[in-house]
């Protein structure tokens, strides 16, 4: 069984998932999340926890171009395709009972924003469940 290793806040991967996906779809709050990789720095399969609610997912790259140049390359593809369809997002645990459903199935980013549910109308931003106004432009929820 793997280990799993905790990105420091400051590397690009943690940024980037934090800015890309600032809402959980389970809790539905904006949290930050902590990101985890199995094998090192070519890894392909990262943890990803929501520091609300404890979900914990898989996140996995199933159509990489980035195995062939390593290194460098490889990372900045990795955080490109975070929003990207050929990104797989696999819910592995989760303390919320109405999101069991979703456990050990295999969702793509488009569902993931599904799930999240609430955006805002002037600049797309996410929106937690109790946020009024839009943390990014200001303005307020419809």
């Amino acid at each position: 069984m793997s280990s799993w290793t905790k990105h420091a806040d400051w590397q690009p991967l943690p940024q980037a998932v934090n800015k890309s996906l600032p809402v959980c779809p389970i809790c539905k709050k904006r949290s930050k999340k902590e990101v985890y990789d199995k094998y090192g720095w070519t890894t392909r399969g990262y943890k990803i926890v929501c520091s609300e609610c404890g979900a914990e997912w898989e996140y996995v790259i199933y159509k990489p171009k980035d195995e062939l140049f390593g290194g460098v390359f490889a990372a900045l593809s990795r955080i490109a395709k975070i929003t990207d369809d050929n990104s797989i997002w696999i819910l592995r645990k989760t303390n919320i009972e109405e999101a069991e459903k979703f456990l050990n199935k295999e969702i793509n980013f488009s569902t993931w924003k599904q799930m999240v549910k609430s955006f805002c109308g002037q600049c797309g931003n996410p929106l937690a469940e109790d946020e009024k106004f839009c943390p990014k432009c200001g303005a307020e929820r419809e």
